[in-house]
């Protein structure tokens, strides 16, 4: 906007200065050349104006891309860190579904320990009653004859050398 303007008053100098054919040394010469200084005067405020602005202009361009590129890191750092929320949610869900499964492998385990010593309990029951079905069935098969022999049992086997004649 600075330079058409300063064009505009650049142009009025140059109009005015050639109409003007005033005799030399006289007030409308002074008042022209007045004229003239002004314009030029004015023209280089304007050229300096508009170096001023062109260098504010790159300066806000520059801070607007900068700022264009913070706004989109501080975007991407949202996504990032909308991403990391959606992660941790995840192993949460993960980790309290993991721990569920534990509990339940715990219980498992607990009843299995129980079942298997009810078991070792009832073996033990199962030993124990086949021993006695063994001795009432030996004490039945050989009769009197292995009562002799549990009685010999007890005294003590005869040595070889009462047994040799």
């Amino acid at each position: 906007m600075p330079v058409p303007a300063l064009c505009l008053l650049w142009a009025l100098a140059m109009v005015i200065q050639p109409a003007s054919a005033a005799p030399v040394g006289s007030p409308e010469l002074a008042e022209h050349e007045e004229l003239t200084l002004l314009f030029h005067g004015t023209l280089q405020l304007g050229q300096a104006l508009n170096g001023v602005y062109k260098t504010t202009e790159g300066r806000l361009t520059k801070a607007r891309n900068s700022l264009g590129l913070y706004g989109r890191t501080v975007e991407l750092l949202g996504q990032e860190v909308s991403r990391g929320r959606d992660a941790a949610q995840e192993l949460r869900a993960s980790l309290l579904e993991t721990q569920m499964e534990e509990d339940i492998l715990q219980l498992k385990a607990e009843a299995a320990a129980e079942v298997l010593e009810e078991v070792a309990q009832a073996q033990k029951v199962l030993q124990d009653s086949v021993r006695r079905l063994e001795v009432q069935l030996r004490s039945a098969w050989l009769g009197p004859a292995y009562q002799e022999f549990e009685v010999l049992k007890v005294r003590g086997s005869p040595s070889p050398s009462r047994l040799r004649p």
